[in-house]
C-alpha cells in the first residue's frame, strides 16, 4: 500500500483549500490523512469498521463506490481518532474538514443527507 493509495479518495484541491483555511501545514495534514486511512484499514479493517458504524448509527453509509465509502458518524468517533493519532485540536479540525468537504463534493451526497449531529468520514477501500 503506497501513500498515494491512501489518499486516492481525496482531491488535492480540497486538501490544499482546507489546509489554507485552517492555517495548517499542508504536508502535516496529508500525513494525518494517510495515518487515519491506514488506521482504518489496519484496525479493524474497512469492511468491519463500516459494518460496526452501520450497526451503531442510523443511515451511516451515505454512498459507496467500489473504491470508497462515504459515511456519517457521531463526533465522538473523530475524537477517538484524534486521541489515537495524537493530533492537536487544530490538525484534527482540519482533518475532519477535509473529510466533510470531500463528502459534500461527491455528486451522490447532498448536504441534507448528513444528519445535523453527524460528521462525515471518507473511508477508502484497499485495492
Amino acid at each position: 500500500m503506497t501513500d498515494s493509495d491512501l489518499l486516492a479518495a481525496f482531491d488535492d484541491d480540497v486538501i490544499r483549500a482546507v489546509a489554507d483555511a485552517n492555517d495548517a501545514e499542508e504536508q502535516r495534514l496529508r500525513d494525518a490523512l494517510e495515518a487515519h486511512q491506514r488506521t482504518m484499514r489496519e484496525n479493524p479493517g474497512v469492511e468491519d469498521l463500516v459494518y460496526e458504524w452501520r450497526k451503531r448509527f442510523d443511515d451511516a453509509v451515505l454512498h459507496r463506490t467500489p473504491e470508497t465509502f462515504y459515511v456519517a458518524v457521531r463526533e465522538g468517533v473523530w475524537r477517538e481518532y484524534g486521541d489515537h493519532l495524537e493530533l492537536d485540536d487544530r490538525l484534527l479540525g482540519a482533518l475532519v474538514a477535509v473529510h466533510q468537504e470531500q463528502v459534500l463534493r461527491a455528486d451522490a451526497v447532498e448536504s441534507d443527507d448528513i444528519d445535523a449531529d453527524a460528521v462525515a468520514v471518507v473511508v477508502s477501500r484497499p485495492a
